[in-house]
């Protein structure tokens, strides 16, 4: 839902120069990251592909920043190890793949940690400055980023008092520190939108309890719940971790106090920021402890790689082994063997499904987000539809005024009956209530809902249906049940099945004239999309064009139910460019139970009679027991096909129930 919030702060940032929205209130919430959005845009083209364009590239560039900080805290191997599973991670393959500030955080965070650690750990002097400077610039690309000020303590515990009270050290922390203050002082007493709970005092001590509560162990509970055997890993490797440091420690050996230090500098980095975040009030969500990823993995290849070393020494001491050689690769193979049954989110099979996922696919909600939001959502499908048929006499009500203002092109009532905690966007105006991202009039009611509609009778109203129109925390049902009670009102349906668009007030009937039971381009055919075109039903009609590559096969189960009976599927399409005598398009209805046969029905080229002219076709099939319609659509041909509608007719069906 965020993309929608960074793509209107990067388009008004090239219309004004700065983040104003359409409601008049600056996005100051990840300024420099929507700055970077649009100069980008700016350079290669204002687009959604180029907007999302920067959170890959900043997970490009974290690939060798990963193998660089595993390798100079840990060794070539921890870092080549690390590299490989945040390559392949469905984390990284989620969030490397939105307009949203979580893939530059990590970016910087890390950046943040590796520069800390060569500047102040290796006396790096440029490195210095330039951690300073990155730390800075951290809380601006999200107010996450300030978890890199934990650095800081970090190197007090491991170099104590007289190394961190230096000049380097204070200098470095004075201005980081009052920078992050001035940054949360802003947010209080100048964020009108992208604030996280309401602000009702404005005493220091109602600042407190804005940005603050009492401690909770929530967040390490999500790195647990996502990855269960890989936090469980790292707590043991710091007990071992512990355990050689006492042993080195009793023997006087101080080979490994570098791999020690590094090890608790990194575990440090993971620890504070997790520790803080059970003071800091946020809503609870994975997803805010994304830029710490990174850390979690190195900490856990390490925590392995020391295992499997310690394992094979304790073998060889046992059974004489003193070749270095032997070990080194038992100790590999031994490692390499424990990460493949205990490494979790992370397969090249999984990430291809995030990849190559549809609508209508589901989305693992437990391990990205607690959202409940478990497949795709269309707000573009709807947006642009009404956008295409919009005039300028009239009204747009939307669930979403974000995405509706940029797919519809225009917002002018939001329909949200949800109470506080759901998306509170509201706020009272001399002119009313109003949301505070686009300042569209706040319709909360049915009352005020039929008011609007019986006062406009001489203009269009589109109502605009977020899947937010199936959540009775967010649209009440008599809202619901009143926009849904005529069908002929409903004139598109999104792929995700859910967003919809109503149309009230139509003269002519145009689009709400006739009503189908499935209209083509409601299917969410990967290989199809949406025309317009004044001779379809709704004005338009699912595209399926030429086809170069074979037969293509799409699966779709309908939304309403039948009951047992005898029925009929009719449907409308045309075709052109075809070949004479090939088989263009097939619709089917997968059979109930194994073994019985689909009712199929082939449209060839000779059937068409006249090129570029829509004709109905259809054919009978039996449903045996109560539930929704299996279709298959099945396009072959190597000309063009349009898919008007498809229309379930029952057939005598009181008789073939008896």
């Amino acid at each position: 839902m965020d993309e929608g919030f960074y793509y209107l702060a990067a388009q008004k940032i090239l219309e004004f120069g700065y983040p104003l929205f359409p409601s008049g209130h600056v996005y100051y919430k990840a300024v420099i990251y929507a700055y970077v959005l649009a100069l980008f845009s700016l350079i290669f083209g204002f687009t959604v592909f180029n907007l999302r364009l920067i959170s890959l590239l900043a997970t490009i560039s974290l690939l060798p920043l990963v193998y660089l900080t595993g390798k100079r805290l840990f060794g070539r191997i921890v870092g080549l190890a690390a590299v490989v599973l945040f390559s392949l991670s469905v984390w990284v393959a989620e969030y490397s793949r939105t307009v949203l500030y979580f893939a530059p955080l990590q970016l910087v965070s890390l950046l943040g940690v590796y520069l800390f650690y060569r500047g102040f750990f290796e006396e790096k002097r440029m490195s210095k400055i330039l951690a300073t400077a990155v730390f800075v610039l951290a809380p601006l690309i999200h107010q996450l980023g300030m978890g890199v000020w934990f650095c800081y303590p970090a190197f007090f515990f491991l170099k104590g008092a007289k190394r961190f009270f230096r000049k380097d050290v204070l200098i470095s922390l004075g201005v980081t520190s009052l920078f992050y203050v001035a940054v949360q002082v802003h947010e209080f007493f100048f964020w009108k939108v992208g604030y996280v709970y309401a602000k009702t005092d404005f005493s220091v001590q109602g600042m407190w309890s804005y940005f603050f509560g009492s401690f909770s162990l929530s967040y390490f509970r999500e790195f647990y719940r996502s990855f269960p055997r890989m936090s469980l890993i790292i707590l043991a490797g710091f007990g071992l971790l512990l355990g050689r440091w006492f042993l080195d420690r009793w023997r006087k050996k101080t080979d490994n106090e570098t791999l020690y230090a590094s090890w608790l500098f990194l575990g440090f980095c993971l620890l504070f920021p997790l520790a803080f975040l059970g003071f800091f009030r946020t809503h609870i969500q994975p997803r805010y402890i994304y830029q710490l990823y990174p850390l979690f993995l190195i900490l856990y290849v390490v925590s392995l790689y020391m295992f499997s070393q310690v394992a094979v020494e304790l073998v060889s001491a046992a059974v004489s082994i003193k070749k270095k050689g032997v070990r080194a690769v038992a100790s590999g193979v031994l490692c390499v063997s424990l990460l493949c049954v205990s490494v979790e989110g992370v397969g090249f099979d999984e990430v291809l499904k995030i990849v190559n996922r549809q609508y209508k696919d589901p989305i693992r909600t437990d391990i990205i987000y607690r959202s409940g939001r478990q497949e795709h959502y269309d707000h573009r499908g709807v947006g642009e539809y009404v956008r295409h048929f919009l005039s300028q006499e009239d009204l747009v009500v939307a669930n979403h005024v974000v995405f509706q203002y940029i797919y519809a092109g225009r917002v002018d009532y939001w329909l949200w009956s949800g109470g506080p905690g759901t998306w509170d966007a509201w706020e009272e105006t001399p002119d009313g209530w109003k949301d505070f991202y686009i300042g569209a009039r706040w319709i909360n009611n049915l009352t005020d809902l039929k008011t609007l509609l019986d006062k406009n009778q001489a203009r269009r109203i589109w109502i605009v249906g977020s899947p937010s129109l199936h959540r009775t925390d967010h649209i009440k049902t008599e809202i619901a049940r009143f926009i849904r009670s005529d069908s002929n009102r409903l004139v598109f349906r999104g792929k995700d099945g859910m967003s919809e668009v109503y149309l009230w007030n139509e003269p002519d009937g145009q689009l709400t004239g006739s009503h189908h039971s499935l209209e083509g381009e409601w299917l969410p055919v990967p290989f199809g999309q949406v025309t317009y075109s004044s001779d379809s039903s709704k004005g338009c009609a699912l595209y399926m064009g030429r086809n170069e590559g074979g037969n293509r096969i799409y699966r779709y189960k309908t939304e309403e139910s039948l009951s047992p009976g005898h029925y009929r599927l009719e449907f409308r399409l045309k075709g052109d460019e075809f070949l004479e005598g090939e088989r263009l398009f097939g619709i089917a209805i997968e059979a109930q139970e194994p073994g019985a046969q689909d009712a199929e029905f082939f449209v060839s080229a000779d059937m068409l009679e006249i090129q570029n002219r829509y004709q109905d076709f259809g054919f009978g099939f039996y449903h045996r027991k109560e539930g929704p319609l299996n279709l298959k659509v099945l396009f072959t041909g190597m000309g063009n096909i349009w898919l008007d509608y498809c229309d379930v007719i029952a057939i005598n069906l009181e008789r073939s129930a008896r």
